[in-house]
């Protein structure tokens, strides 16, 4: 599987350096390598809305730049970039991995997952999706049901291939979000068509803020201008009142101390989204 991007450090460098971000000297083992990056890594959209304007909007970002991001701004990325990047270091790490496109809403590519080989088993990894997939999913256990709190998820085989894979979001039992993964693999250039959309002025992503930090037994979520906490499969939504409080919570609360969120919040407002206002609730 190619690389990301072009870098200008030394590829065993930049690897040696997403192990250390993630806690790691050497490799832990898959299952170890997977949580650890669900949990130090963020789901986030801050880096989206604060991209400058002369940055391509239909790549992935760097490696170099991706690393940089986690190590001086607490940032992580979307699915693509988490993905993408994520399935490199386990190739590094000689891993059998693949990058597969996952269809969402009838949108192709919306999605990136990775399918790892490991102990003669096929397994599901997706540290991009902001769900609670802790460790790798063996394909051999499908179907399954993960529930969330107020959200539950279902993986199961889907009829379009005979290879792929359902993930279905649930909010009290209705269905909310799906995405279908199936070969053939691809390369990070191959969601470059995906990618600009996810930029375009009314996406989903550039006319809301989302911030999701995982735990180890609970989930602490910035949706707008609440803070949803999942523990012990109980959820709890809490409304933040201003941007002083919410800088407070994403600092302290989801341990994130240097994430630029006050300048995610007028980049917002620039683009005529107030977040504090209850029609974007």
């Amino acid at each position: 599987m190619p690389r990301a991007a072009m870098t200008t450090s030394r590829p065993d460098d930049l690897f040696r350096r997403y192990l250390g971000l993630l806690g790691w000297v050497g490799d832990p083992g898959l299952h170890e390598l997977v949580s650890s990056h669900l949990i130090k890594i963020p789901f986030e959209n801050v880096s989206k809305l604060l991209l400058p304007a002369d940055a391509p909007k239909n790549a992935i970002p760097p490696i170099e730049e991706f690393l940089r991001g986690i190590g001086d701004q607490d940032l992580g990325g979307t699915c693509h970039a988490l993905n993408v990047h994520f399935a490199a270091l386990l190739q590094f790490l000689d891993y059998d991995v693949e990058l597969l496109a996952a269809d969402a809403g009838g949108v192709p590519r919306a999605h990136a997952v990775c399918r790892v080989s490991f102990e003669d088993q096929l397994h599901l990894v997706d540290v991009g999706h902001g769900a609670p997939f802790y460790h790798p999913i063996p394909l051999d256990s499908l179907p399954l049901h993960i529930p969330h709190g107020d959200v539950s998820y279902t993986l199961d085989r889907h009829a379009s291939h005979r290879e792929a894979v359902e993930v279905v979001t649930l909010r009290k039992n209705t269905r909310v979000h799906s995405y279908v993964a199936k070969p053939p693999p691809v390369t990070p250039d191959g969601f470059g068509a995906a990618i600009e959309r996810t930029h375009a002025a009314d996406a989903p992503l550039m006319r809301r803020l989302n911030i999701i930090r995982f735990f180890a037994s609970r989930v602490l979520e910035i949706d707008n201008n609440r803070l949803v906490t999942t523990h012990h499969n109980i959820t709890t939504v809490t409304p933040i009142r201003d941007i002083d409080e919410l800088e407070a919570i994403v600092h302290e609360a989801l341990q994130l101390p240097r994430m630029p969120v006050r300048e995610a919040v007028d980049a917002l407002r620039a683009r005529g989204v107030d977040i504090f206002d209850g029609a974007t609730a």
